[in-house]
């Protein structure tokens, strides 16, 4: 049938101010003792108050359980009594009490963990999105910036022009990305550099494989049109002929920059499908008043 705790959120407060308040911890009440949950982020504790250090906060949290346990020996079983009774020790407080229900001793501990990543650790912070560098990269980027099709850092998809460094939810980031009906996903894989090794170019493949796959995922099968650029030297590109193919297996047209056709084919093909800035615009005043822009 299992077995239902009660618990409360456990409170740090230098002082009265409630707004300095700061989940630091989770208090469940057994029937045995007072299982008391300290967060191990102590930059937590260390953010409102200095006067706070790990020892003080070890002496709180041992007097909490010792009180209970007093509390305990006297008579005072209800939960509810307990709790009251720990309302406030030193800059230690209880919440109200919640509950959660547990069958066994692993989903006991499992929802504790649930609990205080939910409700006392702070959020991880997002991964930080770095934005690939190679020379290859460069060039595609130079190239669609000289045909002003190349997105600005202030525009997203809907401008119909060449996003860079898009981040899909996962945290995966796409070279390109530029929609216009469909969505044209680039991965460049970069392997001309002097310290290149096969295994590092198979592994660069396998990156923009599985960032294609997950651009398929996101914007559907029939409306991606996945795209990988490399440029490599002779025994490199043979060597990770395999894993090219593989990558072409699963949808992805393949362009080497080598190559002078396939350079000018990814280049014209993309260039012609955004949406290129207009340099600038002059107004002329036709007789009769009527008036047209010419654009250059």
């Amino acid at each position: 049938m299992g077995s239902f705790y009660k618990y409360a959120i456990v409170r740090l407060a230098p002082d009265d101010s409630r707004d300095e308040r700061i989940n630091i911890g989770i208090a469940v009440f057994t029937s045995a003792n007072l299982d008391l949950r300290l967060t191990k982020k102590l930059e937590k504790i260390r953010a409102i108050s200095s006067a706070v250090n790990v020892g003080t906060l070890s002496t709180l949290a041992e007097s909490l359980k010792q009180l209970d346990d007093y509390n305990r020996s006297h008579g005072g079983d209800s939960i509810e009594a307990r709790a009251k009774n720990l309302q406030r020790v030193g800059a230690l407080s209880l919440s109200s009490l919640g509950s959660f229900k547990a069958d066994n001793g692993d989903e006991y501990e499992t929802r504790i963990t649930s609990i205080m990543r939910s409700l006392i650790e702070p959020e991880p912070s997002l991964p930080r999105v770095w934005e690939k560098r190679s020379r290859l990269l460069t060039h595609l980027k130079r190239s669609f910036r000289s045909e002003r099709v190349l997105a600005r850092q202030d525009e997203d998809l809907s401008s119909h022009r060449i996003v860079s460094n898009y981040q899909f939810d996962e945290g995966l980031v796409a070279d390109l990305v530029l929609q216009n009906g469909s969505y044209h996903v680039v991965e460049t894989v970069d392997a001309t550099g002097r310290n290149e090794s096969v295994r590092r170019a198979i592994g660069d493949i396998g990156i923009a494989a599985l960032v294609l796959e997950r651009a398929r995922m996101k914007f559907g099968d029939s409306k991606t049109k996945a795209k990988l650029v490399f440029d490599a030297s002779s025994a490199l590109e043979n060597a990770a002929r395999p894993s090219l193919d593989a990558a072409a297996h699963q949808g992805a047209e393949l362009f080497n920059w080598a190559s002078v056709e396939d350079r000018s084919r990814l280049l014209t093909s993309l260039s012609s499908l955004a949406t290129p800035f207009v340099k600038n615009s002059q107004r002329v005043v036709l007789a009769g008043g009527a008036q047209a822009s010419f654009l250059n």
